[in-house]
């Protein structure tokens, strides 16, 4: 069934774009060139994310992070070891989800640590990915306030998180 739908919804595009006049396989075709040229813009930064993330894995930044954000961790009433999602969700979506995977081993699936993970990744977003790749595929570059209010927005979610489930 959702194959077929699919099959639809593409013929009916095709059939629309053809009734305007519109040359659709050469419309097609440069929007793939278009996508093509997005993404060699966006390489880059995002070869320069993902050394980042290698990089703080394999130094042990990300447990001496840990142990220096116990005490934030203490107040806003979340377990400690929920911190490396707290790290790297706003870098990685895979990253945040193999932590989630070493918190359901650690802790379990039904433990306080284990619902406070699941809300984390499932409700917040890869925050320095989405704006390395819509920024960099709009061009723009400046935007003063965008990464200080995602950021502060994602703390007091995970606040909020840790306040509310028990």
């Amino acid at each position: 069934m959702g194959e077929g739908m699919v099959l639809v919804v593409v013929a009916l595009i095709v059939l629309r774009g053809m009734m305007k006049g519109v040359d659709v396989y050469g419309a097609f075709v440069q929007g793939g060139k278009q996508g093509m040229d997005a993404a060699l813009r966006l390489l880059p930064a995002l070869c320069a994310m993902t050394m980042l993330l290698a990089v703080m894995g394999a130094s042990g930044l990300n447990r001496v992070l840990t142990s220096l954000l116990a005490p934030l961790m203490r107040l806003m009433n979340l377990p400690e070891e929920v911190t490396p999602i707290l790290l790297l969700r706003p870098l990685s979506g895979s990253g945040s989800m193999a932590a989630l995977q070493q918190v359901f081993a650690q802790c379990g699936v039904d433990s306080r640590a284990g619902r406070i993970a699941s809300v984390l990744v499932s409700a917040s977003e890869t925050i320095f990915y989405t704006m390395t790749v819509y920024l960099g595929a709009t061009n723009i570059r400046k935007l003063p306030w965008v990464l200080a209010v995602s950021l502060a927005s994602y703390v007091v979610g995970a606040a909020v998180c840790g306040a509310v489930i028990h």
